[in-house]
């Protein structure tokens, strides 16, 4: 696990964190005080990438304070976020706790067609998420030892849509799991593990044709 997480960190200048490409990171204030340790990495991480942060409120938040927020604290957190979301790059939620708010911020995300990553802890899919009918986010699974390299592998795919052309297809479990163990072994997220093999099979179709 450590050699994978090494073999990122050495890939960051690869990663295209352009000092232009902005963020939007939000979790729910119970996330906060359930997973304070799993927040303060998140938040690290983000500060060390060259990607500019434009939600800074809720870093700061004492998350028990908003149980007491009246309704016009609550609506104006609602529309600074959504509009903080509409003026950003890529989108990144950590969504393992269930949350209608952050469901509706993801929402609007994808409906702004923002590149929009779902950050959660292994074996904890968001059931809220699934259940809204979303289309199209990055899924990313994560747990205390990879955490930074799903997120690196998760927003460096998020970079990549606006040049991509989203393909879906079905395959089977056994495939998924072959699938995930050859990127790890690669050190790529599974899309760039596919990514690369359709142009290795590209390149060596032509170089038959060329032969």
């Amino acid at each position: 696990m450590h050699l994978l997480y090494d073999s990122a960190k050495e890939r960051e200048d690869s990663i295209s964190m352009g000092e232009s490409t902005t963020l939007f990171f939000s979790t729910s204030p119970k996330a906060k005080i359930l997973y304070p340790l799993v927040c303060a990495r998140i938040y690290r991480f983000l500060h060390q990438s060259s990607l500019q942060l434009t939600e800074t409120y809720l870093e700061t938040l004492d998350p028990y304070s908003v149980s007491n927020w009246n309704s016009s604290q609550k609506d104006e957190f609602y529309k600074t976020s959504l509009q903080t979301i509409s003026d950003s790059h890529i989108c990144l939620f950590e969504v393992t706790h269930p949350s209608l708010t952050q469901a509706h911020f993801v929402k609007f995300s994808l409906d702004q067609d923002k590149p929009t990553v779902l950050l959660y802890k292994e074996k904890t899919k968001p059931f809220l998420l699934e259940e809204t009918g979303l289309a199209d986010p990055i899924f990313c699974e994560y747990d205390e030892h990879n955490l930074e390299q799903v997120l690196r592998f998760g927003i460096r795919d998020a970079q990549d849509l606006p040049e991509a052309i989203r393909f879906n297809c079905l395959i089977s479990a056994k495939l998924n799991r072959y699938i995930t163990q050859a990127a790890k072994v690669e050190h790529l997220s599974k899309s760039e593990f596919f990514r690369k093999l359709v142009e290795d099979h590209r390149r060596q179709r032509v170089s038959e044709k060329g032969g």
